[in-house]
């Protein structure tokens, strides 16, 4: 931990203000006063040079053995517009209120690039992502000894869009690397991008495509992260020669998505895309294939949700997800399915769907407690 700073405390009668405003309901009980913290800590960059990172920090006041949980945010673009610099502009910190008055000590990653990072955020890259989520977990571990709170053996991640990949790239990590640090109880992944052959595929085997800053980031941030050089041969003038100023951390989602072209005739050089379809981009297939979660054992189980309807991140993908990780010997994997939900409208049904799975291992927690203390 580098530094922590609070920024202010919910109490639940404020809470349920909040959710007025956004005309929000839950339906769930909330008990405790919020605390909320920006934390700073340590990371690596793709090149595995220390730097430092941020992120959000939701304590519930007045519950002791606490659940550890971990919401990772979907894309953005502005580098301030994350939770530790304002809780209630965001889903992930509006989540994360929620979560800590239910009774989970809760943290968000602003991952490399937002919040006090200034590097081009490493979008959709597994190791990356990972990485940046388990070391928050070590700093949040780290902050709980010297405040002597209490945490019990739970652990959860979750997210949405760019937060759900993130949420299965930290689960792969932790249990293939950190396991002895590390054991999962659960995990919900949110309408991500798990199968990026097939994902990309789809999309560039389109006319259009509703939000073009998905894939101008995408391939913005794999170009430096790979080392290819190539947004030239990659994208039409003059779009190429904006992409780096584009994703430079100033902008808004919807502006970027305002200043590039749906069609993607008119986003992508026709020789890119035409060598693409014909199986000729290799590097390109092969940076994908690396960075697809599919090829694994994982040891929590997994309940993905994704909405039918979604034409930003095919349905599809998270079929495969699930057909590739289940086992017949291994944990549950299982998709609930937002029926008719866009990636737009199935946030809030996936959001609920994630707090309703997870209280039912916390409850089966505090079970064991209490039958525990009534044997002694």
């Amino acid at each position: 931990i580098l530094s922590t700073e609070e920024i202010t405390t919910y109490t639940p009668t404020q809470i349920e203000f909040v959710n007025s405003i956004y005309d929000l309901e839950p339906g769930f009980d909330f008990q405790y006063s919020v605390k909320c913290l920006r934390m700073s800590y340590q990371t690596e960059d793709i090149s595995g040079t220390r730097i430092q990172a941020s992120g959000a920090v939701f304590i519930p006041i007045g519950k002791n053995s606490l659940p550890l949980l971990s919401i990772n945010h979907g894309t953005e673009t502005d580098r301030d517009n994350v939770a530790s610099n304002d809780p209630l502009l965001t889903p992930e910190g509006v989540t994360g209120i929620w979560m800590a008055s239910m009774g989970y000590l809760t943290c968000a990653p602003d991952y490399p690039g937002f919040g006090i990072s200034t590097a081009l955020h490493p979008y959709i890259h597994a190791k990356s992502l990972a990485i940046s989520i388990i070391d928050m977990l070590r700093a949040m571990r780290n902050y709980t000894n010297q405040e002597d709170i209490l945490l019990n053996d739970q652990l959860f991640l979750t997210g949405y869009s760019e937060g759900g990949y993130a949420t299965i790239a930290a689960q792969k990590e932790i249990e293939s690397n950190y396991a002895a640090e590390f054991q999962i109880t659960a995990s919900a992944p949110m309408a991500g991008p798990y199968d990026l052959v097939y994902t990309t595929e789809t999309i560039l085997n389109t006319y259009s495509y509703p939000s073009p800053a998905y894939i101008g980031f995408f391939f913005t941030a794999y170009n430096k992260i790979y080392g290819w050089n190539r947004l030239a041969e990659i994208f039409e003038s003059p779009y190429a020669s904006k992409m780096s100023s584009l994703f430079d951390g100033t902008h808004s989602f919807a502006e970027i998505n305002n200043q590039l072209p749906t069609t993607l005739q008119l986003l992508f050089k026709s020789n890119f895309l035409s060598d693409y379809r014909a199986g000729n981009e290799t590097a390109i297939k092969a940076a994908l294939e690396e960075n697809s979660l599919l090829n694994w054992s994982p040891v929590a189980p997994i309940r993905f949700f994704h909405g039918d309807a979604d034409n930003t991140v095919p349905y599809q993908n998270a079929l495969n997800a699930v057909e590739s990780l289940s086992n017949a010997n291994g944990p549950t994997i299982e998709l609930i399915t937002i029926s008719g939900g866009t990636h737009e409208s199935s946030g809030i049904p996936c959001i609920l769907g994630m707090i309703d799975w997870f209280e039912q291992y916390k409850e089966e927690q505090n079970t064991v407690a209490m039958q525990a203390i009534y044997k002694q």
